[in-house]
This record gives structure tokens, C-alpha cells and sequence, in this order.
């Protein structure tokens, strides 16, 4: 075959029914609605998405959404941490000078600065956009009454401060109106929740107001960036829609371009192998710069232990990475026209507002939080979102799967804004399990009983447990006389399924009466019953609730549970 013949080669189009039957046949009698799943936000994912599942006028709904986003650039707004104001400014510089593109202060000033300080951050705030979150009461603030009058027009970016410091007033261009999310994202809000009380949040503010366009123009928005990597990206494109809909409710049809500012989530952040945390970050931050955010915030690595000079610099290159080798700010909207991120959402924008709705009727944002409704709600979203990942239907790598049980876990050092973390109920149970003695009893060949004991030593490695293996026994008796020698607290039963009951009732019987034993494996309710009823404690099997678990073994190996 030559290259002109390949090139006249032809192939049928495969229609969507053609799909369906050869998804259908690779399922072997599974229904196709197996491949479906269920969001945090109550939405199903399909495994195909085509032309139908994008809404009618799709078009002027991605006009509108690149409307919102304005611009394809992001600015780099890494935070510069520091006690003493004279470190900071050198710290600032030389951030800046590798490519932080803002002056951010988040509080930690420890004392007064003096007067070379302030002029010195005066005068790079009216160069670069300044980011500052602070108390009205902080000694940074002081950096703003040092900017020469006839230059307060040059400072720009976003104040999270209260409005009593009047910032807005000396400072023109300084946006100084906050709505973040970020409370409601650490307590378990997902991305519906979230929206909805950013905007009920602005509702009040609005409702503060007497001219929305002009409160418009000093309004941003912070929200926090999960993992969940296209739901993210959905969300930030459907805030563009959400907020459009909120200014026309106010009568503005095209609303001022409000900006965005994303945070890497600290609550997917994990203690045990924090190098994971970089993954996580660089999956956040790129899902923020598709959504189109205005500005981004990495979280480096160990910022839940307190972050060094590497960390930090590399936090602020996962950014340049994103800019200089993936190209992430050269197109506007790259995901617009997706049909699964379109309908993603259309889905948000159509339940976010719905629930907006709802807590407007019921007094606002404030009023849910006073009467307990809001964490409620989101107790039991961060509860659900807890019990996926204690029966690993979502993974925290290192925490909840693949964690090294020999990792010693550091104590966090207080990093502000990460109480609430999926990872903390893992976290506690490995520093109580870390190093206790656990033994497994190995039946069978290596080859069968391998995979059945590689997993119970998975779920003993997420409480800091490396069990002991025994030998590999062929009979019972061989398996009694090391329980006999060793007399264990605690040890779990491993064998292949076809041998495992037969051997198990034979060492259950006759096993020493200190030693509290478990199996793995999965069996039929009635053998099941059968086995604790002959002795056996309980079970390792996939889909299990391994907090639970895990907490009945510190249970065991602390002595509070008796035979």
C-alpha cells in the first residue's frame, strides 16, 4: 500500500448506537448503566456525552461565559510569608523577582514596620497589584497611608479587609469588596453549595448598596479549587453565568468583568506524604487557569507543617509551568464547547441558582448561618464526602491508599484555614496505630494468598501498621503452632478464597485465647455468622468502611476489646 492509496481510505462513521453495543458487549451483562456515577452536587456522569446534552442557545451561553472571563492571562499571586516586616520586603523582591507577579500579605506581621518598610512596599504596590487579607487592626495596613497621595490611583488588586479601614475611597483603582468562599469549601461545601452562598453572600452586600454598578467595581470573588479537576473547571465557567443572571436581577443586563481569584484547596491537603500535595496543586491550579480565573494561589507542599524557601518556590513554578510550557494563558475559555463540560455547567448554573433561591427565602446567607442550616448542610456533605473515601470510592493518595506505614506523620504548625481537612480522621488514627503489632497468617501457596494479603496490609498501612507475615502454611496445625509461639494480640487470617473456610474454623477453634483474630476475605452472610459465632471478631474486604475498621483495631490493640 502506497501513501496515495492510504490516502483515499475512507471509514464509516460510527454512530452512537454503534457505542452503545460495543460498551454493552465489553460490560458482559452489566448494564450500561454501571459506568455512571453520582456527583457530590447530585449529578450523574455519563460515560458519553454528545451534541444532545448540550442545552439549546449553548452559543450565547459560552459567549457570555468568555465575556465573564474577559481576558486569557492569570496573575501569579503567590503569598509571601513572614514574621518580621524586613524580611518580608526582601522576600517580596525576590518573589517578584522570580516571577511572583503581586505583593500578597495574609497577616503574620509580628510587629510595626518602620518607616524605610512602608516606603519601600509603597512604592513596589504602586508598580504590581497588591493582594492583602488581613484584620483592620494590622500593622501592614500602615503600607497604604505611605503611598504618596498623587499615586494612589496606581495601586491596584483586591483588600479583604473591613470596609471601616476606607480603603476604597483613598485608593480608586484598589478593589476592597470580598465575597470568599473559602469557610463554607473547608467545612465540606461542594461546588453547588459553594456558588450559591458566594452569591447570597453578595445579595446582602448588594442590599448594602445604593448603586450596584459601583459596588460592582469593587467586588471580587475568592474561591477555593478541589481536585475534582472538570467539575472545578465547570464551576469558575458557571459562576460567569450565575453572576450575569445576579447583576440582571438588579436590572444591569452586562455587568462590569468581576474578577475571580482561585485557591488551591488545602482541604484535599495530607500530612503523610506530602510531596502527593504537589500533585494535587498542580491539578487545582490548572483546572482554575481553563476555568478562567483572574488570579491564582498555589498552596506549596508542606504548608500544612510550615513551608521553606524550596516549597514556596516551588509552588510559584507550577504557575510558570502552566504559562510557559502547557500555554495555559494563551487561549480564552480552552474547555468552551466540551460537550461534557457544557453540560457540567449548565448543571451547576441550573442548581446553584436554585438553591441561591432557596436560601434567599430563607433570610439570606447570614440568617442559614444563624439558625444552623448552612453547617448542617454542610456536616452532612463533609460526612458523605469522608465515608467515599473511608471505603476508597475516592482516593487520598498516601492517606487512604498506597500510604507508607513506616512515614512518621509531623505535626501540623497551625497553618491558618486548614481546619476541616478530608485527611484528619485517617491522620488520627495513624498517629494512635503507628508501629503497634498486627500478624498476618498466611495459608495456602505464595500465589493465591499474595493479593488477599497485599490488601489487608493496604488497609493496616493507612492506621501506620506494617503487620508481620508469617511463614506460609499448608496446613491448620502449622498455622496454630505459630499463634501458639508468637501469641499475638491481634492477626488477621489470609488465604485464598476456595481454602479459606475450611482452614479458618480449624484455627479459630483452636487459637489462643489472648489472640483476637480477624480473616480476609468476603464470605456469604450465613458463613459469616457462622465464623463470629465460632469466634472470629470479623472481616478485610474491598468496600469496607476502613475508618471503621481501623478504629476497631485501636479498639483491639489498646485492650478495649475483651473476647
Amino acid at each position: 500500500m502506497t501513501i496515495d492509496t492510504m490516502k483515499q481510505i475512507s471509514f464509516e462513521q460510527p454512530t452512537v448506537g454503534d457505542w452503545r453495543k460495543a460498551a454493552e458487549a465489553s460490560l458482559k451483562g452489566k448494564p450500561l448503566a454501571s459506568l455512571e456515577t453520582e456527583t457530590p452536587e447530585g449529578i450523574t456522569l455519563k460515560p458519553l456525552y454528545t451534541a444532545e446534552d448540550v442545552p439549546e442557545g449553548q452559543e450565547d451561553r459560552i459567549r457570555a461565559i468568555r465575556n465573564g472571563i474577559g481576558k486569557t492571562d492569570w496573575t501569579i499571586l503567590q503569598e509571601t510569608r513572614e514574621s518580621d516586616p524586613a524580611k518580608y520586603v526582601e522576600k517580596v523582591k525576590s518573589a517578584l523577582g522570580r516571577g511572583n507577579e503581586a505583593v500578597v500579605y495574609t497577616g503574620g506581621w509580628e510587629k510595626e514596620a518602620d518607616a524605610g518598610v512602608l516606603d519601600a512596599l509603597a512604592a513596589l504596590i504602586t508598580e504590581v497589584p497588591v493582594y492583602v487579607r488581613c484584620r483592620p487592626d494590622d500593622p501592614f495596613l500602615a503600607v497604604f497611608g505611605a503611598v504618596p497621595e498623587d499615586k494612589r490611583g496606581m495601586v491596584a488588586g483586591y483588600a479583604d479587609v473591613d470596609r471601616s479601614a476606607d480603603l476604597s475611597r483613598r485608593f480608586p483603582a484598589l478593589r476592597t469588596i470580598a465575597v470568599d468562599s473559602g469557610s463554607v469549601h473547608m467545612k465540606g461545601a461542594d461546588a453547588v453549595t459553594e456558588l450559591a452562598a458566594a452569591l447570597s453572600r453578595a445579595a446582602e452586600i448588594a442590599g448594602e448598596e445604593d448603586d450596584f454598578g459601583a459596588m460592582a467595581r469593587k467586588l471580587f470573588f475568592v474561591f477555593n479549587v478541589d481536585t475534582h479537576f472538570f467539575m472545578e473547571i465547570a464551576k469558575l465557567r458557571a459562576f460567569r453565568l450565575l453572576f450575569k443572571s445576579f447583576a440582571a436581577a438588579y436590572g444591569v443586563d452586562e455587568p462590569v468583568h468581576v474578577p475571580v481569584i482561585a485557591r488551591t484547596s488545602l482541604r484535599t491537603y495530607s500530612l503523610a506524604d506530602p510531596y502527593v500535595n504537589l500533585l494535587r496543586s498542580g491539578n487545582e491550579a490548572f483546572s482554575a487557569a481553563i476555568g478562567g480565573a483572574d488570579a491564582i494561589t498555589v498552596a506549596p507542599l508542606d504548608t500544612l507543617t510550615g513551608s521553606t524557601g524550596f516549597s514556596e518556590r516551588v509552588a510559584r513554578n507550577v504557575q510558570h509551568i502552566l504559562k510557559e510550557e502547557a500555554h495555559a494563558d494563551r487561549v480564552l475559555d480552552p474547555s468552551g464547547g466540551s460537550y461534557y463540560i457544557e453540560s457540567l455547567t449548565e448543571s451547576l448554573y441550573r442548581k446553584t441558582w436554585e438553591l441561591f433561591l432557596q436560601f434567599e427565602k430563607q433570610g439570606g446567607i447570614s440568617a442559614t448561618i444563624a439558625d444552623g442550616t448552612l453547617d448542617r448542610m454542610l456536616a452532612e456533605k463533609k460526612d458523605a464526602r469522608i465515608r467515599r473515601l473511608a471505603v476508597r470510592e475516592e482516593s487520598l493518595i498516601g492517606t487512604n491508599i498506597y500510604a507508607d506505614p513506616a512515614e512518621e506523620i509531623r505535626k501540623p504548625a497551625g497553618s491558618d484555614g486548614a481546619e476541616g481537612r478530608f485527611a484528619e480522621p485517617f491522620e488520627g488514627l495513624r498517629s494512635s496505630l503507628q508501629g503497634r503489632e498486627v500478624h498476618l497468617i498466611r495459608f495456602g501457596s505464595l500465589k493465591a494468598v499474595k493479593p488477599v494479603a497485599d490488601f489487608t496490609a493496604g488497609v493496616l498501612a493507612v492506621g501506620g501498621i506494617r503487620p508481620e507475615l508469617s511463614p506460609l502454611f499448608e496446613t491448620a496445625e502449622e498455622a496454630l503452632g505459630y499463634l501458639e509461639s508468637e501469641q499475638p494480640l491481634y492477626a488477621v487470617f489470609c488465604a485464598a478464597a476456595g481454602q479459606a473456610e475450611e482452614a479458618l474454623r480449624a484455627v479459630v477453634a483452636g487459637k489462643p485465647d489472648k489472640t483476637v483474630l480477624d480473616a480476609a476475605g468476603r464470605f456469604p452472610e450465613e458463613t459469616a455468622a457462622s465464623l463470629r459465632e465460632a469466634g472470629l471478631n470479623g472481616f478485610y474486604y474491598k468496600g469496607q468502611d476502613i475508618l471503621d475498621k481501623l478504629t476497631e483495631v485501636k479498639g483491639i490493640v489498646e485492650g478495649g476489646m475483651q473476647q
